[in-house]
């Protein structure tokens, strides 16, 4: 074998590594907390929330993630969905309006 055939491989295996990278990279800095809100809204709205207006967001205190939208009623019944940086829902939690 040729050193040709044994480096483009090792070529091939660097710019699809470099590839994913600035693929996730971009997506991570372009996703905004209005993007993730607006997302987290339309799920909330499928699960069959009563409005839109519903949600709200703040900060995550857990390493990792990066939103807490909280969707609720009036009468405290709803979700609260976690959101990772790339703006998917990592995680939710039912709230049945006993607070």
């Amino acid at each position: 074998m040729t050193r040709q055939a044994l480096f483009m491989p090792l070529m091939a295996v660097v710019l699809a590594g470099a590839a994913l990278a600035l693929l996730l990279g971009g997506r991570a800095a372009t996703t905004t907390e209005t993007d993730a809100i607006e997302r987290v809204a339309v799920q909330y709205l499928a699960e069959g929330g009563a409005a839109r207006t519903d949600c709200r967001a703040r900060p995550a205190q857990s390493e990792g993630l990066w939103l807490v939208v909280i969707c609720e009623d009036a009468g405290g019944r709803g979700a609260e969905y976690f959101v990772d940086r790339f703006g998917r829902v990592a995680d939710r939690r039912t709230l049945d309006g006993e607070a």
